[in-house]
């Protein structure tokens, strides 16, 4: 539930970070605005940096990482250049470690302290729904069922994947961290540091090419990409295939409406033009 100056900065937090967005990359055209064609955010400008920045951490630190596994006749091939190259390789990855550090702090900082940011740890919560919707799944992708559940506003799957991200991203914080210092731990340590760092590692990059990547990515209705990293917006569409319970709640909603739907007809823009709120209301605002 949303107290009334919650709600209201809820709601400036996102439409303030979207109304802005660069023609460029975005998913809206004129035609979509004469066909009063609707969208969704789903995430606001701050979430779409942390993405991006996180994003390019996670490039800088597979790549500066496992360099350090190449064969050392391969590195011998760079001749002089070798100690150079691998110098700036640490460098680098020293550089993009702390910056996620950062990063998962900030996000930590969000998640505590912004209306937007509360309203995803609720949203991204687990609940008891999840595991009747991933019961209910598998029985549609092996037939048993003719339609998939009715996903919120974050599917069971997103939510695990957003638990592994944040798992994940702290053993390989502190692992860091300890072989960063090495000079202060026991060999024991170190050993255990260094197979963890790794390990976590490789299941991180075949979590993100597997699972991320194609789920987000590479489905065929996305193919070749999803804008929404970029724009934040979904079509209404593409809402009501992968969420349609979170739609359904959001038109029966007007509350909600505000808060998540950009574009649509006269009627759908007066219905979502702010009215009062009663306090009989704030029940239904969630």
């Amino acid at each position: 539930m949303l107290k009334r100056a919650d709600k209201d900065l809820f709601l400036k937090d996102n439409k303030m970070s979207n109304k802005d967005l660069n023609p460029k990359f975005s998913t809206r055209n004129s035609a979509d605005e004469e066909t009063g064609k609707r969208y969704f955010i789903r995430l606001n400008l701050s979430e779409r940096l942390q993405h991006f920045i996180l994003l390019a951490c996670f490039i800088v630190l597979a790549v500066t990482g496992f360099m350090v596994m190449i064969p050392e006749a391969l590195a011998q091939a760079l001749g002089g250049a070798s100690e150079t190259v691998f110098f700036y390789r640490g460098l680098l990855h020293r550089i993009a470690g702390i910056t996620l550090i950062s990063v998962g702090i900030f996000h930590f900082m969000y998640l505590l302290f912004t209306r937007a940011g509360r309203r995803w740890l609720v949203d991204m919560l687990p609940r008891p729904r999840d595991l009747k919707d991933m019961i209910f799944n598998i029985f549609y992708y092996i037939g048993f069922k003719k339609e998939p559940p009715e996903f919120d506003r974050f599917s069971y799957k997103q939510k695990f994947e957003y638990g592994a991200l944040i798992a994940g991203s702290t053993i390989m914080s502190v692992t860091g961290l300890l072989l960063w210092t090495e000079y202060k731990w026991s060999k024991f340590i170190l050993d255990i540091a260094k197979l963890v760092h790794g390990m976590e590692a490789i299941l991180a990059c075949l979590a993100i090419i597997i699972w991320h990547l194609f789920e987000v990515y590479l489905l065929p209705h996305k193919s070749p990409i999803s804008k929404t990293w970029i724009t934040g917006l979904i079509d209404e569409d593409e809402m009501k295939e992968e969420f349609a319970g979170h739609y359904k709640k959001i038109m029966a909603d007007p509350a909600l409406r505000q808060i998540y739907v950009q574009g649509g007809n006269e009627a759908d823009q007066a219905a979502n033009t702010p009215q009062p709120v009663k306090i009989s209301d704030l029940s239904r605002i969630h």
